[in-house]
Formats: C-alpha cells, sequence, structure tokens
C-alpha cells in the first residue's frame, strides 16, 4: 500500500502515513497499489489499474469567478431591465417605449422574457459558486450572453469568460 499524498510505501494497515502525516486514503496524486503519480480527478490508475474510487473534487478559482462573472452579467441586465421596464415605461407608457423599441405591443412579452433570462444568469451564476449542478451554472453563463441589449460590449466578454470557467471547472461541481 501506498500514501495517496506523497506516494511513498506504507507497511501494514496504518491509519496515516509516516512519512507526510496524511490519513492513510487522503490525497489524489498517488496510486494506492503501486505508488504511480495519478492525476486528481482519475478514476483508475493508468499504471496498473487499479480503481481508484472516488476521487476528491480539487477546488479550484475557476467555478466561483464564473460565478461572480455571471451574478455580475445577469445584474447588470437586471439593472437595464430596471431602467427601461420601469423607468422609461412609467415616464412614456408602454405603447411609446414599445414603438420606440419596435416592438409595439409585444413589449410587455418581450421584457418578461428578458427579466427571466437575466434572472436565470444570476441563478445560474450561484449555481456556479456553490459548485452544484453543472448544467444549470453552464446554462446560467450562456443567459448571461443574453442578458444585456445596451451594455452588450461588457456582458459578452463577462459571459464568455463565465463560460469558459465554468466548462473547465466542471470536475469541481457535484
Amino acid at each position: 500500500m501506498f500514501c495517496r499524498n506523497c506516494g511513498k510505501e506504507l507497511t501494514g494497515a496504518p491509519e496515516s502515513c509516516t512519512s507526510c502525516g496524511a490519513e492513510a486514503r487522503a490525497g489524489t496524486s498517488f496510486c494506492p497499489e503501486c505508488g504511480a503519480p495519478t492525476t486528481p480527478l482519475a478514476e483508475t490508475c493508468t499504471n496498473c489499474g487499479v480503481r481508484l474510487g472516488k476521487a476528491t473534487k480539487r477546488k479550484t478559482w475557476r467555478t466561483k469567478t464564473a460565478g461572480i462573472l455571471a451574478i455580475v452579467a445577469g445584474a447588470i441586465g437586471v439593472a437595464e431591465w430596471v431602467w427601461v421596464a420601469v423607468l422609461e415605461v412609467s415616464a412614456y407608457g408602454w405603447q411609446a417605449v414599445g414603438d420606440f423599441l419596435g416592438l409595439g405591443a409585444i413589449l410587455p412579452a418581450v421584457a418578461s422574457v428578458a427579466l427571466t433570462i437575466r434572472i436565470a444568469a444570476v441563478v445560474g451564476g450561484v449555481f456556479a459558486l456553490k459548485r452544484k449542478r453543472w448544467g444549470l451554472a453552464l446554462a446560467g453563463s450562456v443567459c448571461a450572453i443574453f442578458s444585456s441589449v445596451f451594455l452588450m460590449l461588457l456582458n459578452v466578454p463577462l459571459a464568455i469568460a463565465a463560460i469558459v470557467l465554468v466548462v473547465l471547472g466542471r470536475g469541481e461541481f457535484e
């Protein structure tokens, strides 16, 4: 048996490694059967083929950053929606704003869908922060692309970065 943390050979069945002090099965860097180096998310050893069991998921900055970016993009979109839907509509009315935007009478329906997309971006960002439900975190990051009409030059790079980081951090999700 080898320590999964430092790779040193262990004699008997000790509770902790005499070399590094880690618990005998703690760590993801080495195979417990042959002592060969492994990757943190490997399920089997590439050297001897032994099943490594469920690897502990290493948490990096990627998913937290992705969550923050999606939340910021969604929040910018919600603020934009409030500006258009509340301030402009309250000043000029649905019909006038709808005519100005070229949407006419369907503006309330479009505004509802737009708000839903923006809220989905924020919710997806929260899932990314919590590292739960990778699919919903990814969907929220995608929604962040469409969360702004007037501030697209700001939101699109934030959303693309969030998508990339969620995809790269997939192994960190439960």
